[in-house]
């Protein structure tokens, strides 16, 4: 008798752990975006100061490629396009003063603003697949999009984010926790207390510069997932201090997975590219000694926000 009542406990509790273990697989990584962080004291000056020097960058790295393949090293890569500016936009992230509760449970709330539309985003990051994956980050609004997505950054660390963007008006208010717990209902689930206040944190709205159009070809007739990689430089300014001097320059790129799944043959030469980009002579001087990353960046931006 005592053995059936125990099988009875177990059961359901596997079944438990068969449901969470699907329910993580089934979540396919959309796609996988390196980046690195670049020195940005190199990118001080006005607008077209600044339009030249990431054109400089590009050159620079364009060069780096095109001599890398014809060394044929692992990189086989074409590079064409250039980085011309694409999104002028401001961002702004969202928290709990004094305890960063979104934050210290893995969250970021960020609104960005662009041509007078506002959309925010919510996301949560771990270094653990399966966590990351799990999360209900579902949106209110009809049209809200969701991604999941691995970031590689320098000495190829992974971590992962499940993200939701939608639209909010522009009378929504962003100030008490139960205005994101109110776009996305799943963070019920954490048991934030929905009144405490929210503000920006450092009390900073970033001016961001995006330049995009820029792409190397790393995959083959093929493997056509993974054509092409996208290439962006973004780059922050807190116009509020200064309109000429960058607090954050990063490059990135990105490819998009078939279903789910990478190509080994695309995913080595992306290595060997991101590689490149941090060791190469050509390179090397671009880039930072920081390893914040951008939200990092805004949440140090005033050490005392979070204590």
């Amino acid at each position: 008798m005592s053995n059936i009542i125990m099988v009875n406990k177990v059961i359901p509790v596997v079944m438990l752990c068969l449901s969470m273990n699907v329910s993580a697989a089934d979540i396919e990584i959309d796609s996988r975006e390196y980046k690195l962080l670049l020195n940005a004291d190199l990118f001080t000056g006005d607008a077209a100061s600044r339009a030249s020097k990431v054109n400089d960058y590009w050159n620079a790295l364009h060069n780096a490629i095109q001599n890398s393949t014809r060394e044929k090293s692992a990189i086989e890569s074409n590079a064409s396009g250039s980085l011309s500016l694409n999104k002028n936009r401001t961002v702004s992230f969202y928290d709990v003063p004094g305890s960063c509760d979104l934050s210290n449970a893995g969250y970021s709330f960020r609104e960005r603003v662009e041509k007078g539309k506002r959309k925010v985003t919510l996301k949560f990051r771990s270094a653990d697949q399966s966590i990351a994956s799990t999360k209900d980050l579902h949106g209110t609004k009809s049209k809200a999009k969701s991604k999941f997505e691995e970031d590689i950054a320098v000495s190829f660390v992974s971590t992962y984010s499940s993200s939701t963007t939608q639209k909010i008006g522009n009378s929504k208010n962003l100030n008490k926790m139960d205005d994101p717990v109110g776009l996305y209902p799943g963070l019920k689930s954490e048991d934030f207390d929905q009144h405490l206040a929210i503000k920006k944190v450092s009390d900073l709205t970033v001016n961001e510069y995006v330049y995009e159009s820029a792409i190397v070809k790393i995959g083959g007739i093929d493997e056509i997932a993974a054509l092409n990689t996208a290439f962006a430089l973004t780059l922050w300014y807190n116009e509020s201090v200064s309109t000429t001097q960058a607090i954050v320059a990063e490059i990135s790129f990105k490819y998009k997975s078939d279903h789910g799944h990478f190509n080994s043959k695309v995913d080595t030469r992306a290595k060997a590219l991101f590689t490149m980009m941090q060791y190469n002579p050509q390179l090397t001087h671009w880039n930072s000694t920081n390893s914040l990353s951008k939200t990092a960046t805004i949440y140090q931006y005033d050490p005392h926000f979070c204590y």
